[in-house]
Protein backbone atom coordinates (compact mmCIF):
# COMPACT_ATOMS: atom_id res chain seq x y z
CA UNK A 1 0.00 0.00 0.00
CA UNK A 2 1.18 3.50 -0.82
CA UNK A 3 1.67 5.83 2.17
CA UNK A 4 -0.18 9.15 2.03
CA UNK A 5 0.96 12.30 3.82
CA UNK A 6 -1.76 14.88 4.40
CA UNK A 7 -0.26 18.38 4.48
CA UNK A 8 -2.60 20.85 6.13
CA UNK A 9 -2.42 24.23 7.82
CA UNK A 10 -4.31 27.51 7.78
CA UNK A 11 -4.15 30.06 4.96
CA UNK A 12 -0.70 31.59 4.68
CA UNK A 13 0.89 29.30 7.26
CA UNK A 14 3.62 28.04 4.95
CA UNK A 15 2.27 24.83 3.40
CA UNK A 16 3.44 25.80 -0.07
CA UNK A 17 6.92 26.76 1.13
CA UNK A 18 7.24 23.48 2.99
CA UNK A 19 5.97 21.51 -0.01
CA UNK A 20 8.54 23.15 -2.25
CA UNK A 21 11.24 22.29 0.31
CA UNK A 22 10.03 18.68 0.32
CA UNK A 23 10.37 18.64 -3.47
CA UNK A 24 13.88 20.10 -3.28
CA UNK A 25 15.06 17.54 -0.73
CA UNK A 26 13.19 14.58 -2.21
CA UNK A 27 16.22 13.42 -4.23
CA UNK A 28 17.89 12.36 -0.99
CA UNK A 29 15.08 9.86 -0.33
CA UNK A 30 15.08 8.38 -3.85
CA UNK A 31 11.30 8.04 -3.62
CA UNK A 32 8.91 8.21 -6.57
CA UNK A 33 6.60 10.92 -5.21
CA UNK A 34 3.20 12.22 -6.28
CA UNK A 35 1.56 15.45 -5.14
CA UNK A 36 -2.15 16.19 -5.13
CA UNK A 37 -3.05 19.87 -4.76
CA UNK A 38 -6.13 21.98 -5.25
CA UNK A 39 -4.42 24.62 -7.38
CA UNK A 40 -1.18 24.02 -9.19
CA UNK A 41 -0.17 27.64 -9.08
CA UNK A 42 0.26 27.48 -5.33
CA UNK A 43 3.36 25.30 -5.55
CA UNK A 44 5.24 27.53 -7.94
CA UNK A 45 5.00 25.33 -11.03
CA UNK A 46 5.28 27.02 -14.40
CA UNK A 47 1.72 27.52 -15.63
CA UNK A 48 2.78 26.69 -19.19
CA UNK A 49 3.23 23.08 -18.09
CA UNK A 50 -0.39 22.72 -17.09
CA UNK A 51 -3.40 21.92 -19.25
CA UNK A 52 -6.49 24.03 -18.73
CA UNK A 53 -8.60 21.20 -17.27
CA UNK A 54 -6.19 19.83 -14.71
CA UNK A 55 -7.56 16.44 -13.75
CA UNK A 56 -4.58 14.41 -14.98
CA UNK A 57 -1.08 14.28 -13.61
CA UNK A 58 1.86 16.26 -14.93
CA UNK A 59 5.45 15.07 -14.82
CA UNK A 60 7.64 17.62 -13.08
CA UNK A 61 11.42 18.08 -13.29
CA UNK A 62 13.10 15.50 -11.09
CA UNK A 63 10.52 12.79 -11.71
CA UNK A 64 7.72 13.92 -9.41
CA UNK A 65 4.11 13.66 -10.50
CA UNK A 66 1.60 16.38 -9.77
CA UNK A 67 -2.16 16.44 -10.22
CA UNK A 68 -5.10 18.58 -9.20
CA UNK A 69 -7.65 17.29 -6.72
CA UNK A 70 -11.08 17.17 -8.33
CA UNK A 71 -14.30 16.80 -6.37
CA UNK A 72 -13.79 13.05 -6.09
CA UNK A 73 -10.70 12.15 -4.05
CA UNK A 74 -11.28 8.45 -4.70
CA UNK A 75 -11.19 8.99 -8.45
CA UNK A 76 -8.15 11.25 -8.31
CA UNK A 77 -6.05 8.79 -6.33
CA UNK A 78 -7.19 5.71 -8.23
CA UNK A 79 -6.45 7.34 -11.59
CA UNK A 80 -3.07 8.45 -10.29
CA UNK A 81 -2.10 4.97 -9.11
CA UNK A 82 -3.46 3.29 -12.23
CA UNK A 83 -1.35 5.50 -14.47
CA UNK A 84 1.75 5.55 -12.22
CA UNK A 85 1.93 2.23 -10.32
CA UNK A 86 5.53 2.90 -9.26
CA UNK A 87 4.55 5.82 -6.99
CA UNK A 88 6.00 5.28 -3.50
CA UNK A 89 4.53 8.28 -1.65
CA UNK A 90 1.57 10.61 -2.13
CA UNK A 91 1.42 14.08 -0.55
CA UNK A 92 -1.99 15.76 -0.46
CA UNK A 93 -1.87 19.52 0.10
CA UNK A 94 -5.25 20.67 1.41
CA UNK A 95 -6.83 24.10 1.20
CA UNK A 96 -6.11 26.41 4.13
CA UNK A 97 -9.54 25.96 5.68
CA UNK A 98 -9.83 22.19 5.21
CA UNK A 99 -10.21 19.90 8.21
CA UNK A 100 -8.17 16.69 8.20
CA UNK A 101 -10.80 14.24 9.43
CA UNK A 102 -13.05 14.01 6.33
CA UNK A 103 -10.03 13.30 4.13
CA UNK A 104 -8.73 10.76 6.67
CA UNK A 105 -12.08 8.97 6.61
CA UNK A 106 -12.06 8.85 2.81
CA UNK A 107 -8.59 7.33 2.76
CA UNK A 108 -9.58 4.72 5.36
CA UNK A 109 -12.75 3.65 3.52
CA UNK A 110 -13.39 1.60 0.40
CA UNK A 111 -12.10 1.71 -2.27
CA UNK A 112 -8.94 3.52 -1.21
CA UNK A 113 -8.16 1.53 1.93
CA UNK A 114 -6.90 -1.39 -0.16
CA UNK A 115 -4.43 0.81 -2.07
CA UNK A 116 -3.21 3.52 0.31
CA UNK A 117 -2.66 4.13 4.00
CA UNK A 118 -2.58 7.46 5.81
CA UNK A 119 0.99 7.72 7.08
CA UNK A 120 0.82 11.13 8.76
CA UNK A 121 -1.10 14.38 9.07
CA UNK A 122 1.40 17.24 8.98
CA UNK A 123 0.14 20.67 10.07
CA UNK A 124 2.00 23.92 9.48
CA UNK A 125 1.64 26.54 12.23
CA UNK A 126 2.48 30.21 11.65
CA UNK A 127 4.64 31.29 14.60
CA UNK A 128 3.60 34.94 14.18
CA UNK A 129 -0.04 34.93 13.05
CA UNK A 130 -1.47 31.70 14.49
CA UNK A 131 -3.23 33.28 17.46
CA UNK A 132 -4.81 35.92 15.23
CA UNK A 133 -6.04 33.22 12.85
CA UNK A 134 -7.82 31.14 15.50
CA UNK A 135 -11.05 33.22 15.65
CA UNK A 136 -11.32 33.19 11.86
CA UNK A 137 -12.13 29.49 11.46
CA UNK A 138 -12.59 26.41 13.69
CA UNK A 139 -10.31 24.56 11.28
CA UNK A 140 -7.30 26.34 12.80
CA UNK A 141 -7.66 24.42 16.06
CA UNK A 142 -8.87 21.25 14.36
CA UNK A 143 -5.82 21.11 12.10
CA UNK A 144 -3.58 21.25 15.17
CA UNK A 145 -5.68 18.79 17.17
CA UNK A 146 -5.52 16.03 14.56
CA UNK A 147 -1.89 16.52 13.52
CA UNK A 148 0.67 13.75 13.84
CA UNK A 149 3.52 16.21 13.28
CA UNK A 150 3.49 19.99 13.79
CA UNK A 151 5.78 22.19 11.70
CA UNK A 152 6.32 25.67 13.16
CA UNK A 153 6.96 28.15 10.34
CA UNK A 154 8.16 31.75 9.96
CA UNK A 155 10.49 31.70 12.95
CA UNK A 156 12.62 34.22 11.08
CA UNK A 157 9.87 36.75 11.80
CA UNK A 158 9.82 36.20 15.59
CA UNK A 159 11.91 38.50 17.79
CA UNK A 160 14.43 35.83 18.83
CA UNK A 161 13.93 33.23 16.09
CA UNK A 162 12.38 30.82 18.58
CA UNK A 163 8.93 29.30 19.07
CA UNK A 164 7.02 31.76 21.29
CA UNK A 165 6.41 30.13 24.69
CA UNK A 166 2.70 31.03 24.60
CA UNK A 167 2.35 29.30 21.22
CA UNK A 168 4.17 26.19 22.45
CA UNK A 169 1.89 26.06 25.51
CA UNK A 170 -1.21 26.42 23.34
CA UNK A 171 -0.09 23.67 20.95
CA UNK A 172 0.55 21.30 23.83
CA UNK A 173 -2.88 22.09 25.27
CA UNK A 174 -4.60 21.21 21.99
CA UNK A 175 -2.30 18.34 20.99
CA UNK A 176 0.03 16.88 23.61
CA UNK A 177 1.43 14.01 21.52
CA UNK A 178 2.52 15.40 18.13
CA UNK A 179 6.25 16.10 17.88
CA UNK A 180 7.17 19.60 16.75
CA UNK A 181 9.58 20.60 14.02
CA UNK A 182 10.88 24.15 13.87
CA UNK A 183 13.50 25.76 11.68
CA UNK A 184 14.12 26.94 8.12
CA UNK A 185 11.94 25.21 5.51
CA UNK A 186 14.75 23.04 4.15
CA UNK A 187 15.73 21.86 7.64
CA UNK A 188 12.09 21.08 8.42
CA UNK A 189 11.72 19.17 5.15
CA UNK A 190 14.82 17.08 5.87
CA UNK A 191 13.51 16.27 9.34
CA UNK A 192 10.14 15.30 7.88
CA UNK A 193 11.73 12.97 5.35
CA UNK A 194 13.69 11.32 8.16
CA UNK A 195 10.59 10.94 10.31
CA UNK A 196 8.88 9.10 7.46
CA UNK A 197 11.87 6.94 6.57
CA UNK A 198 13.15 3.74 8.12
CA UNK A 199 14.06 4.25 11.80
CA UNK A 200 17.43 2.62 11.16
CA UNK A 201 18.49 5.93 9.59
CA UNK A 202 18.01 7.75 12.88
CA UNK A 203 21.62 8.83 13.32
CA UNK A 204 21.61 11.33 10.44
CA UNK A 205 21.04 14.31 12.72
CA UNK A 206 18.09 15.81 10.83
CA UNK A 207 15.70 14.32 13.34
CA UNK A 208 17.35 16.24 16.13
CA UNK A 209 15.00 19.06 15.23
CA UNK A 210 12.09 16.99 16.50
CA UNK A 211 11.00 17.16 20.10
CA UNK A 212 8.10 16.99 22.52
CA UNK A 213 7.89 20.75 22.91
CA UNK A 214 10.37 23.22 21.45
CA UNK A 215 13.11 21.61 19.38
CA UNK A 216 16.50 20.81 20.82
CA UNK A 217 19.74 22.00 19.21
CA UNK A 218 20.83 19.95 16.24
CA UNK A 219 23.72 18.25 18.03
CA UNK A 220 21.30 16.35 20.28
CA UNK A 221 20.80 13.12 18.38
CA UNK A 222 18.02 10.62 18.75
CA UNK A 223 18.48 7.11 20.05
CA UNK A 224 17.32 3.97 18.28
CA UNK A 225 16.20 0.77 19.98
CA UNK A 226 15.11 -2.55 18.52
CA UNK A 227 13.24 -5.55 19.93
CA UNK A 228 12.81 -8.92 18.16
CA UNK A 229 9.33 -10.31 17.63
CA UNK A 230 9.13 -14.08 17.80
CA UNK A 231 5.38 -14.72 18.10
CA UNK A 232 2.11 -13.80 16.42
CA UNK A 233 0.68 -10.49 17.67
CA UNK A 234 -2.82 -9.13 18.04
CA UNK A 235 -2.57 -5.99 15.93
CA UNK A 236 -5.43 -4.18 17.67
CA UNK A 237 -3.69 -4.65 21.03
CA UNK A 238 -0.36 -3.62 19.56
CA UNK A 239 -1.78 -0.49 17.95
CA UNK A 240 -3.44 0.60 21.21
CA UNK A 241 -0.21 0.07 23.15
CA UNK A 242 1.97 1.90 20.64
CA UNK A 243 -0.47 4.82 20.45
CA UNK A 244 -0.12 5.29 24.22
CA UNK A 245 3.67 5.70 24.09
CA UNK A 246 4.70 9.34 24.66
CA UNK A 247 5.71 11.80 21.95
CA UNK A 248 9.44 11.21 22.44
CA UNK A 249 8.82 7.96 20.49
CA UNK A 250 8.90 9.91 17.24
CA UNK A 251 8.95 7.01 14.78
CA UNK A 252 8.19 3.32 15.21
CA UNK A 253 8.32 0.71 12.50
CA UNK A 254 8.20 -3.05 12.52
CA UNK A 255 7.46 -6.32 10.76
CA UNK A 256 5.38 -9.03 12.40
CA UNK A 257 2.88 -11.79 11.85
CA UNK A 258 -0.43 -10.59 13.24
CA UNK A 259 -4.10 -11.30 13.54
CA UNK A 260 -6.49 -8.38 13.23
CA UNK A 261 -10.06 -8.83 14.37
CA UNK A 262 -11.08 -5.57 12.71
CA UNK A 263 -10.66 -7.29 9.33
CA UNK A 264 -13.27 -9.91 10.20
CA UNK A 265 -10.70 -12.72 10.06
CA UNK A 266 -8.39 -14.33 12.61
CA UNK A 267 -6.01 -15.67 9.99
CA UNK A 268 -2.37 -14.77 10.74
CA UNK A 269 -0.73 -12.60 8.09
CA UNK A 270 2.52 -10.69 7.69
CA UNK A 271 2.45 -6.89 7.93
CA UNK A 272 4.68 -3.88 8.20
CA UNK A 273 3.40 -1.51 10.86
CA UNK A 274 4.19 2.13 11.51
CA UNK A 275 3.71 4.87 14.06
CA UNK A 276 4.36 8.49 13.09
CA UNK A 277 3.43 10.87 15.87
CA UNK A 278 0.57 9.00 17.52
CA UNK A 279 -0.86 7.49 14.32
CA UNK A 280 -0.52 3.71 13.94
CA UNK A 281 -1.06 2.05 10.57
CA UNK A 282 -0.12 -1.16 8.81
CA UNK A 283 0.21 -2.63 5.36
CA UNK A 284 0.31 -6.29 4.25
CA UNK A 285 3.58 -7.82 3.11
CA UNK A 286 3.90 -10.40 0.37
CA UNK A 287 5.68 -13.73 0.69
CA UNK A 288 8.51 -12.27 -1.37
CA UNK A 289 8.88 -9.41 1.11
CA UNK A 290 8.89 -11.90 3.96
CA UNK A 291 11.76 -13.78 2.33
CA UNK A 292 13.78 -10.56 2.00
CA UNK A 293 13.11 -9.53 5.62
CA UNK A 294 13.14 -12.76 7.64
CA UNK A 295 13.80 -11.02 10.98
CA UNK A 296 10.58 -9.85 12.61
CA UNK A 297 11.25 -6.91 14.88
CA UNK A 298 10.11 -3.51 16.07
CA UNK A 299 12.34 -0.42 15.96
CA UNK A 300 11.78 2.96 17.62
CA UNK A 301 13.63 6.25 17.37
CA UNK A 302 13.40 9.26 19.61
CA UNK A 303 14.95 10.85 22.63
CA UNK A 304 15.06 8.62 25.70
CA UNK A 305 13.31 5.69 24.00
CA UNK A 306 13.34 2.52 26.07
CA UNK A 307 13.60 -1.00 24.67
CA UNK A 308 11.84 -2.34 27.78
CA UNK A 309 8.72 -0.27 27.05
CA UNK A 310 8.84 -1.41 23.44
CA UNK A 311 9.18 -5.04 24.55
CA UNK A 312 6.25 -4.58 26.93
CA UNK A 313 4.04 -3.51 24.01
CA UNK A 314 5.08 -6.61 22.09
CA UNK A 315 4.53 -8.91 25.06
CA UNK A 316 1.10 -7.42 25.79
CA UNK A 317 0.09 -8.10 22.19
CA UNK A 318 1.22 -11.73 21.90
CA UNK A 319 -1.60 -14.04 20.88
CA UNK A 320 -1.89 -16.73 23.52
CA UNK A 321 -3.53 -20.06 22.78
CA UNK A 322 -6.49 -19.17 25.02
CA UNK A 323 -6.98 -15.92 23.06
CA UNK A 324 -7.93 -17.83 19.94
CA UNK A 325 -10.29 -20.27 21.56
CA UNK A 326 -10.44 -24.04 21.13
Amino acid sequence: MVPVVLLTGFLGSGKTTLLNALLETRAETRKRMAIIVNEFGTIGIDGDLLPADMTRQVELPGGCICCVLNEDLDKTINELLDSAPDVQLIVIETTGIAEPLPISWTLAAEPLCTRVRLAAVITTVDAVEHERHRPLSPSVDTQVEYADLLVITKLDLTPDGQVPPALADYLRTVNDVAPMIAGPPRDSAEALWQSLEDPDAADSGALAKLGHSTPEPAHHHFDSVSVPIGQTLDFEELADCLAELPANYVRIKGIATVIDGSTGSDDPHLVAFHRVGARVSKEPLSAESAFRTPEHRIVAIGRGVDSARLAACVDASVVRCSDRGP
